[in-house]
């Protein structure tokens, strides 16, 4: 037993021995240091005192210290080594010190100015924490880390640049400094890895300064800064990351760099300040809520080529915006995306620019306050619910590219009184104008070979049709439930294929072209009917005095006695001024007698229109009634896309939308908006 005893002791000896072998502290000119042996050999680190703390006001912590005879290299700053010291007022830093570790300074509250010389490359938690004196500190240039809380609580501060070394900087890095009013950003491209922001509870940071090398925007940055109100990202930048200017609730103008090609989940979400934002052409990727709950947002000019499909996105980017009233898309889209403005019912205004080929599904879905839409000669295809249930839409005018329109795209659009169609139009998708309860005419262009099902099912209020001499088949349900139509007149020399279902009534008239009728009477389903009549079709020219300018629809071949509807749609800023007859009328629903011919004038932008302030030339609007004090004289109101809306010398007019309108008075033409 004595034996085993003696053992144990000598092996606690041997123990005892190694682990003092593994450090040593030792302490010259005042300030402690620790010497770990398990590190790089001849490097020390500072401790904290044995006292407990330093009393000195002014330290200066040596490069370099030798002790017992060897020379040492002094490397880091150790935990809590001067924590607590408040009477230190200065230190001096080596340029050999590569590590600030945790709570080092902490709430030494009377130092006021601190560089960090550029030999340290990590500031580790809570290393400045509290220290509410602290008015100048300087981060050298090679710092990659920044610690939690590193100088939180720095009320002191004022201003911080972090240099573009840093790639990692954690929440709360400089939370609560609450006079801090300005960050200088260099850092190039940091993965931040917090949940919130690295300046939370800055209130009095209102501006951000971002390098002109910077590669990305890290997220959550500015989270809930909420004094910020503008910001620049230049154009090096290349992404800007989740949640990164969320809830900054006074950003009023952001400016986005034409570098951007992501912008990351609800990266400017609830900014309830801004009023106008940009999305460059740029942009190739975007994620969910990217600006939601922006409520002060009201116009979004959409310059992004390259989305096609936001289908992935379970809420809409701009998901209660409930102010968002314009939006416009720049003259470099091709498409505009799926899903983009679905829901947006406080939306008054699209600009589909000249270079869009396509409309997403669901793109406007939803959008009830629109009233009119011109669809540019560029654009070949409408996608299915394209404006589904807009139920505020009057007006729909499709160039002359057009070619197939998707299943539903105007289904539920109560509203829609005149539809327009080009004359390259090939397909009606199924329930396209299902729905459509304020439609009264529909004529459908000599190009179209496809109608789909209830292509203009429950369109109630639709009195005729006229199908052109190309269709080659008409679905079942096509025109079932149209309870107000009166005549139907197919110009197609060879019966297309209907159903027993295209249509639920056939006792109306149905107008075929002459030589026809035995065709008819002896095809399936159109032999239902009872009254067929042969009836001569009739020429309706339509054109533009100068096509530059804008182009006209509605020209076709119709029966005497049928009306056609004839649209004058102006290019750009261009404005219809009258028909050859004199007629302003725009749509103009004539009645053929014969073949007719019609020419459209238009007026050039600028120099007859003029752009007026509320209240100027006695033309003003008080919500959406029009005054104009023109001393009884006549004067026409047009819509920006041209289409007449009051024709007469009234003092006051009410408008049934909000938007921009011409005022013609004589030979004058005076633009004003309507709120």
């Amino acid at each position: 037993m004595r034996k085993q005893i003696i053992k144990f002791l000598f092996l606690l000896l041997v123990f005892g021995y190694a682990m003092e072998a593994k450090s040593d502290e030792f302490t010259v000119d005042g300030i402690r240091y620790y010497y770990d042996y398990s590190t790089k050999e001849g490097e020390v680190s500072v401790t904290r005192s044995i006292s407990g703390k330093y009393s000195a006001d002014n330290i200066v912590i040596p490069s370099t210290v030798t002790y017992n005879g060897k020379q040492y290299t002094v490397t880091s700053i150790g935990d809590n080594a001067f924590s607590s010291c408040y009477n230190l007022t200065k230190v001096t830093i080596p340029n050999s010190v590569k590590t600030i570790e945790n709570s080092a300074f902490e709430k030494c509250w009377n130092l006021k100015t601190v560089t960090i010389p550029n030999s340290v490359k990590t500031i580790e938690n809570s290393a400045f924490k509290g220290c509410t004196g602290l008015k100048t500190v300087t981060i050298g240039n090679s710092v990659t880390t920044i610690g939690i809380s590193a100088f939180a609580g720095c009320t002191g501060l004022t201003e911080v640049t972090i240099p573009n070394s840093v790639t990692t900087i954690w929440s709360g890095a400089f939370g609560h400094c609450d006079n801090l009013k300005k960050v200088i950003w260099n850092a190039r491209n940091v993965e931040n890895p917090p949940r919130s922001s690295p300046f939370s509870n800055c209130d009095q940071l209102t501006n951000f300064i971002f390098g002109e090398n910077i590669q990305s925007i890290p997220s959550h940055l500015c989270y809930e800064l909420k004094s910020l109100n503008t910001i620049i990202i230049p154009n090096s930048a290349t992404s800007i990351g989740d949640f990164a200017f969320s809830s900054c609730t006074g950003l009023t103008e952001v400016t986005i760099g034409n570098s951007v090609t992501e912008i990351g989940t609800c990266a400017f979400s609830s900014c309830t300040g801004l009023t106008k934002v940009t999305i460059p052409n740029s942009v190739t990727k975007i994620g969910n809520e990217v600006f939601s709950s922006c409520t002060g947002l009201k116009k979004v000019i959409w310059n992004a080529r390259y989305i096609w499909d936001l289908t992935t996105t379970p809420y809409p980017l701009f998901f209660e915006c409930d102010r968002l009233t314009e939006f416009v898309f720049g003259e470099e889209v091709e498409i505009i995306p799926n899903h983009l403005c679905e829901g947006f019912e406080s939306l008054k205004t699209i600009v589909i620019g000249n270079s869009v080929t396509k409309i997403g599904y669901e793109a406007f879905a939803g959008c009830t306050g629109l009233t009119e839409v011109t669809i540019p000669n560029s654009v070949t295809e409408i996608g299915s619910g394209a404006f589904d249930s807009c139920t505020g839409l009057t007006t729909v005018t499709m160039g002359n590219s057009m070619k197939n329109i998707g299943s539903s795209a105007f289904a539920g659009c109560t509203g829609l009184t005149t539809v327009t169609m080009g004359n390259s139009m090939k397909n009606i998708g199924s329930s396209a104008f299902s729905g459509c309860t304020g439609l009264t005419t529909m004529t459908i262009p000599n190009s179209v070979i496809f109608i789909g099902s209830s292509a203009f099912a429950d369109c109630t209020g639709l009195t005729t049709v006229t199908m052109g001499n190309s269709v080659l088949s008409i679905e079942d349900k096509a025109f079932y439930n149209c309870k107000s139509l009166d005549h139907v007149t197919s110009k197609a020399m060879l019966p297309p294929r209907i159903w027993a279902t295209t249509f639920d009534d056939y006792a109306m008239p149905l107008y075929v072209p002459n030589g026809c009728k035995s065709r008819y009477s002896g095809a399936e389903y159109w032999r239902n009917f009872t009254d067929i009549r042969e009836a001569t079709l009739y020429k309706v020219t339509a054109n533009a005095t100068d096509e530059t300018m804008g182009y006209v629809t509605g020209a076709g071949e119709y029966p005497k006695g049928s009306t056609a509807t004839l649209v004058a749609v102006p290019f750009g800023q261009n404005y219809f001024v009258r028909w050859n007859d004199g007629n302003t009328d725009n749509p103009r629903t004539i009645t053929v007698t014969g073949d007719m011919t019609f020419t459209a004038e238009f007026a050039p932008a600028g120099s007859a229109v003029e752009t007026l302030e509320n209240g100027e030339r006695g033309i003003y609007a008080t919500g959406r009634t029009l005054h104009v004090e023109n001393g009884g004289e006549s004067y026409r109101v047009y819509t920006a896309a041209g289409r007449l809306v009051y024709t007469g010398n009234d003092s006051s007019v009410t408008l049934s939308a909000p938007g921009m309108y011409i005022v013609r008075t004589g030979d004058r033409s005076q633009k004003v908006a309507v709120k």
